[in-house]
């Protein structure tokens, strides 16, 4: 009689281990107060066939720098500069204004202002040209247990919590935050890279900065139940918990 008895307390104990709601897991739990740690600066974003960039060119005499602005002028008495956007092709090409064919495939926005005006100077067109030139399409996709969503990024930066910040869901309680899933492209090729959340060490990681066109893949953890398994275990629980209770007496009953 105790031995049956006892088997069913076990086995009470193993379906109320089973279950139990997980408990929520923290980011960054390796952190200590007041201990200071290296900060990498966000590094500089890199061209990438089909990306666009929108490029303006300015200078003293606003006419001269008509041609280099596809779109022209707005306002003859202004002369306010339209934003024209240029796509890298294939070939990591864009065809610009006057100047022609330009290679931009993996150049920093940076370096592509300071080609264009190069060769702008050098050319004789215009002797103190300024060069303005920004990423159109920097958007990160974010899909799994925190929600899905388009990112779209104002700027040339953004780190992986920032996105995730910005996630209407902040449910992480299914969520295998050590293990967050970043797929970029580059060079032709996807690459999937893995981060912890709860690790100090993401800081560190290829992924922390995003790049344009990062998928953000948060992943299940353990076996997800659904609506019906998650209304039979809210039933199940407080019956085994009864199960239980009630052999727990029989077993000081029966001593």
């Amino acid at each position: 009689m105790n031995n049956k008895i006892k088997l069913l307390l076990l086995a009470a104990g193993v379906l109320l281990t089973a279950c139990s709601t997980p408990k929520k897991l923290g980011f960054l739990r390796d952190l200590e107060y007041n201990v200071p740690f290296a900060a990498a600066p966000a590094p500089e974003l890199k061209l990438k066939v089909d990306d666009r960039i929108s490029v303006q060119v300015f200078c003293d005499e606003p006419t001269l720098a008509v041609p280099f602005n596809a779109m022209g002028l707005t306002n003859d008495e202004t002369a306010e500069l339209l934003t024209a956007t240029y796509g890298v092709d294939v070939r990591g090409d864009i065809e610009f204004p006057v100047l022609g064919t330009m290679h931009v495939e993996g150049m920093t926005l940076k370096q592509v202002q300071e080609e264009i005006a190069k060769q702008i100077i050098g050319k004789g067109y215009i002797k103190e040209p300024v060069v303005k030139a920004e990423l159109v399409n920097f958007a990160i996709t974010v899909i799994g247990e925190m929600g899905a969503d388009i990112i779209e990024v104002e700027g040339n930066s953004i780190n992986i919590l920032q996105v995730l910040a910005q996630i209407q869901s902040t449910n992480t309680e299914n969520a295998k935050i050590p293990d967050v899933m970043v797929v970029r492209t580059e060079n032709g090729e996807r690459e999937a890279y893995s981060i912890n959340l709860q690790s100090k060490d993401l800081y560190d990681s290829p992924v922390f900065y995003l790049q344009q066109n990062d998928v953000v893949y948060v992943q299940p953890r353990g076996l997800r139940l659904s609506t019906g398994g998650d209304v039979f275990i809210r039933v199940l629980t407080p019956i085994v918990s009864a199960i239980s209770a009630f052999a727990y007496i029989l077993l000081w009953t029966a001593r």
